[in-house]
């Protein structure tokens, strides 16, 4: 049973083998080229000549097709495709199979429910035949890519009223062609290379045609435009080409991922713009759009899994995906991902992650991560991470991080912020502004630490405290401490400033455990701090604390210290474990250069 299993299976693969190769060959027969002369002869001796040339034979009723009617014509170098387009007139249709050429006669009063037209892309100036060229109808989003030889078949309705062709082929001028004849035809169509291209494509193009349902489109086209502001940054210019170049890769890559290779054609060669009120797809390549769907605007898009379009003008649903080359206008929904890859104005929503690489005005929310490439006006929400690579105009908030090049206005809100350059105040457990924010590397010395290191990060009005305190094995006081808090800081003028800090320091013993918190100290500090250059300051000032714990005798009362505290309320005897004091701190700042 096996071996007859075995037999069976190689049999199969065999054929299939045979199949795949009689088809690869047969894909050649119409498509083969020969010179022939013919002067008067009949039709079927010509088809033997034909035959005889190009390696294959011809299969036909001589009941259906007249073929002792003689022909006189001359082929150099031409497709037998072409060839028997000539001599028939497009009154027989023909195909392929294996090493036979079929031709049946065409009905002259038969009227199907569709007709095909077929033909060659050509360029007009050398004769070769155009490869990839789109081929469409506006109408009936009929369309097809015309082949490796400049191949094209189309496959039109004859009960529409108005039929025009739509030929488009990157670097030529745009075609449209009419459509008179209801019947099969052959259309070879000519294209002229377009050399205004060069110059056009330098400056922003506004494109204006009647779409697909006669209402007009007013799409401005641009190449790219500065996402970030460069004029206060000398270095701007050689990081925005770079940066412009890297943009308008991933651009290009991240949208036309999602297209089926029919799709990435047409949006390579159509810059016209055309225009549904509804859509209905179930994948990027799978829906009432068809091939076009990258090439036309949607009033209102429903996706099952997932989408592909130019534009929404109203709303998009997807239960997975929506991919919209160009821009959205109103609301989109996606169960997974929605990415945009030019401008949203409205509300947009997914659940793990918000793409949108031109401006942003609106809501963008997602549980995961939002990303505008550009500008972005409103309020950004997420779970994990919000990122705007150009202004900020409005508010961000996020569990996890924010990021802004620059905040013009707003706020950021969320664990951790960063901006190049902000005007307002992020607040965060960490914030960091780059270009004007507010840093200080501070070293000094109190009466409860002998040594103070704290990295304070923000912007003047609101910055964090992170602090470290060390006291070494000394007697009588703890191994240190660590703190954290926030701090506001006043310029006054000639390299001096006034600073206030609250921050909350957790006591460490020489022999406490791990897990234990034996005290903790609250710690309101007053500093007036004098500059020296750009990056050198003094700073010293007055302090108000307050330690409670678990324990007695934290503090020795009787001890010298250089710093004597000044206690409030009841002095530590060694039996309290509260206390509260005036203490002091002085030491050194370096300073970011603002």
């Amino acid at each position: 049973m096996l071996k007859t299993f075995l037999h069976t299976f190689c049999v199969a693969i065999v054929g299939l083998l045979s199949m795949i190769s009689t088809d690869s060959f047969s894909q050649e027969l119409l498509e083969k080229r020969i010179s022939i002369k013919v002067t008067n002869e009949p039709i079927d001796q010509v088809l033997q000549k034909i035959g005889d040339l190009g390696g294959f034979s011809f299969s036909y009723s001589p009941d259906a097709i007249d073929v002792k009617i003689k022909v006189t014509f001359q082929a150099n170098n031409q497709s037998i495709r072409e060839i028997l387009n000539d001599i028939f007139k497009g009154k027989v249709s023909f195909k392929e199979r294996r090493k036979y050429i079929i031709l049946q006669n065409v009905p002259e009063d038969e009227v199907p429910e569709n007709f095909n037209l077929n033909g060659y892309i050509i360029d007009k100036k050398t004769g070769e035949k155009l490869a990839n060229a789109s081929i469409y109808e506006s109408v009936t989003l009929a369309s097809t890519i015309s082949n490796q030889y400049g191949y094209y078949k189309i496959r039109l309705p004859t009960s529409t009223a108005s039929l025009r062709l739509e030929i488009r082929k990157e670097d030529y001028v745009a075609r449209s062609i009419a459509v008179a004849n209801r019947k099969d035809s052959y259309l070879p169509i000519t294209l002229i290379p377009d050399t205004l291209k060069p110059l056009s494509a330098l400056v922003p193009r506004i494109t204006q045609r009647p779409d697909s349902l006669h209402s007009k489109i007013r799409i401005v086209q641009y190449k790219i435009s500065s996402p970030v502001d460069t004029t206060k940054d000398l270095t701007a210019p050689k990081q925005y080409e770079k940066f412009k170049q890297t943009y308008q890769k991933v651009q290009n890559e991240l949208i036309s991922a999602f297209a089926s290779a029919k799709q990435a054609v047409n949006t390579r060669n159509i810059t016209d713009t055309l225009h549904r009120h509804f859509q209905a797809s179930l994948l990027p390549f799978l829906g009432t759009n068809h091939q076009l769907s990258g090439n036309i605007v949607n009033d209102i898009s429903i996706n099952l899994i997932a989408g592909y379009s130019l534009g929404v003008n109203m709303l998009e649903v997807g239960a997975v995906l929506n991919v919209v080359r160009s821009d959205v206008n109103g609301f989109q929904l996606a169960g997974i991902s929605n990415i945009v890859g030019n401008n949203v104005k409205g509300f947009q929503y997914a659940n793990f992650l918000n793409i949108t690489l031109g401006n942003f005005q609106g809501f963008q929310g997602t549980n995961g991560i939002n990303y505008v490439g550009k500008n972005f006006d409103g309020f950004q929400v997420s779970g994990v991470g919000n990122v705007v690579a150009g202004n900020l105009t409005g508010y961000q908030f996020s569990t996890v991080y924010n990021y802004a090049n620059t905040v013009k206005s707003g706020h950021q809100i969320g664990v951790v912020n960063y901006a190049d350059s902000s005007a307002t105040v992020p607040f965060g457990l960490f914030s960091f502004v780059r270009r004007n924010g507010y840093r200080r590397y501070e070293f000094g010395s109190s009466e409860f630490n002998y040594f103070n290191f704290s990295f304070k990060t923000g912007v003047n009005r609101f910055y964090n405290v992170f602090s470290l305190g060390f006291n070494g094995l000394t007697d009588d006081k703890p191994l240190g401490t660590i703190g954290y808090g926030f701090g506001t800081a006043q310029k006054l003028g000639k390299g001096w400033m006034l600073d206030a800090d609250l921050t909350i320091h957790a006591i460490l013993l020489k022999k406490q455990e791990i897990d234990e918190i034996p005290a903790g100290l609250l710690r309101f500090s007053f500093n007036v701090e004098k500059k020296f250059g750009q990056r050198f300051a003094l700073f010293a000032g007055p302090s108000v604390n307050l330690l409670t714990g678990h324990y007695n005798g934290l503090v020795n009362a009787d001890r010298k210290n250089i710093i004597k505290p000044i206690w409030l309320g009841q002095n530590p005897d060694g039996r309290t474990s509260n206390y509260c004091w005036v203490g002091f701190q002085a030491g050194i700042r370096f300073c970011n250069r603002i």
